[in-house]
C-alpha cells in the first residue's frame, strides 16, 4: 500500500509540473534555458536530500554505472527534456503530456531488443492499450 501511495504522489507532482512548464515556455523562455533551470531546481533538491539523510554511499558506484548515468541524464534530462519543452512551446500541455507518456512502450520494445528480456502476452496486451489510449487522447 505504501508504495502504491507513493507513486500516486508522483503522478500529481509529475500531473502538476507540466503546467508550469508550459506557462514558462509560452511566455517565449529558451526550452534551453527552461530544462537548465529546470535541472538546477531538481539538483538542489536532491543535494539537500543527499545531505539531510545522509546518503553518500557510493561503494557500488563504478566507472561504467556513473558513465551510463551520465548518458540517461544526456538523453532523458537533456535532449528529451528540451525537446519536450519545445513541444509544450507549440502545443497543448493536455495532448503533449499524454504522448509523453508512451515511454513506456518503447521501455518495452528496446528491453526485448536490447536486454533480451521476454516479454510476456500480458505486456503486448498493455503496449496495445498504450497505443489505443494514446489514439484516443489525441484525436486520432
Amino acid at each position: 500500500m505504501k508504495g502504491e501511495l507513493l507513486a500516486l504522489i508522483s503522478a500529481l507532482l509529475w500531473g502538476i509540473a507540466p503546467l508550469m512548464d508550459k506557462y514558462v515556455v509560452s511566455t517565449g523562455v529558451s526550452p534551453i534555458l527552461a530544462n537548465l533551470v529546470r535541472i538546477a531546481g531538481a539538483f538542489l533538491f536532491l543535494a539537500v536530500v543527499t545531505v539531510v539523510t545522509r546518503d553518500f554511499s557510493s561503494a557500488k558506484l563504478t566507472f561504467k554505472s556513473v558513465a551510463l548515468l551520465l548518458i540517461a541524464g544526456i538523453i532523458a534530462s537533456g535532449i528529451a527534456m528540451v525537446v519536450y519543452f519545445q513541444a509544450l512551446r507549440l502545443s497543448q500541455a493536455s495532448k503533449v503530456v499524454p504522448i509523453t507518456s508512451i515511454y513506456p512502450l518503447f521501455t518495452v520494445i528496446f528491453s526485448a531488443l536490447i536486454l533480451g528480456e521476454n516479454v510476456s502476452p500480458k505486456v503486448v496486451v498493455g503496449a496495445i492499450l498504450i497505443v489505443v489510449g494514446l489514439s484516443l487522447v489525441s484525436g486520432g
